[in-house]
């Protein structure tokens, strides 16, 4: 399976045992298209409200091709009524001492 990374990152897989077992570098960018609208101001910070539509740079469905992408991106290509069976996210994250996450365990679909 030729598995494309379309997150702005680099995604690490672990082991149950905190070794790397595979590394994805980012091959582009896949997100939902977004909007905002200022709702109100919070010790004078700007609140706005966000909404999503449409998948950008999300290729169709290849055989044999499977892509990581935001759980954002997921819910916008099911918004859209495009198939996801070839869509993941991660799971299972994995943090360094310091709390930051540095990669995953696992792929989750929807």
């Amino acid at each position: 399976m030729n598995i494309i990374n379309l997150t702005p990152h680099c995604i690490n897989v672990f082991d149950g045992d905190g070794n790397e077992i595979s590394k994805f570098e980012s091959m582009g960018i896949a997100r939902a298209d977004s909007s905002e609208t200022v709702v109100d101001h919070l010790n004078g910070i700007p609140v706005v409200e966000m909404s999503y539509g449409d998948p950008i740079g999300l290729p169709d469905p290849t055989e044999g091709t499977a892509y990581i992408v935001s759980m954002l991106t997921i819910q916008a290509a099911i918004s859209a009524g495009r198939t996801t069976s070839d869509l993941y996210t991660t799971a299972g994250l994995v943090r360094n001492d310091k709390g930051q996450i540095i990669g995953c365990r696992k792929l989750s679909r929807v």
